[in-house]
């Protein structure tokens, strides 16, 4: 990312964050949460109040700082996510597939359904043009219907 001069840089921005703000920016930070860590930044009261822009330039710096304490991306193989479906504490009744959008493109959301309807995410992936076949061998795997989009891929760039 570059910045935007009309914004401020992100050193000027992170220190004019209280010290409390900072640090609920950094654990959205660890955990992939930019858009989370995005709205801590703009709800902590600056004036002037900085664009979302620079909000994320933030966030992604404090990403390249904070790389050594990222939570790890979610597992590309079938046993791991099998595993971590069953680890759930409750059973698994479908898996779903769902296309979503943040500021960096495309993810790739796969979420475990309990009979209740109730939704955990297991996986997001970014910038995948699809992940059918693996979340299908996870479903084959717990024995249940998967749901979502086919391998179409999403509807808008």
């Amino acid at each position: 990312m570059t910045h935007d001069p009309r914004f401020p840089s992100p050193p000027a921005l992170w220190a004019a964050l209280p010290w409390e703000a900072r640090k609920r920016v950094d654990s959205h930070v660890v955990r992939r949460a930019r858009l989370a860590a995005a709205r801590e930044v703009l709800a902590a009261g600056l004036v002037p109040r900085p664009a979302l822009d620079a909000c994320l330039h933030l966030v992604h710096v404090r990403e390249e700082i904070l790389a050594d304490r990222l939570a790890p991306h979610p597992p590309r193989d079938a046993a791991a996510l099998t595993e971590r479906a069953a680890a759930l504490g409750r059973p698994v009744r479908a898996l779903e597939l769902a296309w979503d959008w943040d500021s960096w493109g495309t993810l790739l959301v796969l979420d475990a359904l309990d009979g209740a309807g109730e939704r955990t995410g297991l996986a997001s992936w970014q910038g995948v043009e699809r992940a059918g076949p693996l979340a299908a061998d996870v479903a084959r795997r717990l024995g249940v219907e998967l749901r979502g989009p086919g391998e179409e891929g999403p509807d808008r760039p």
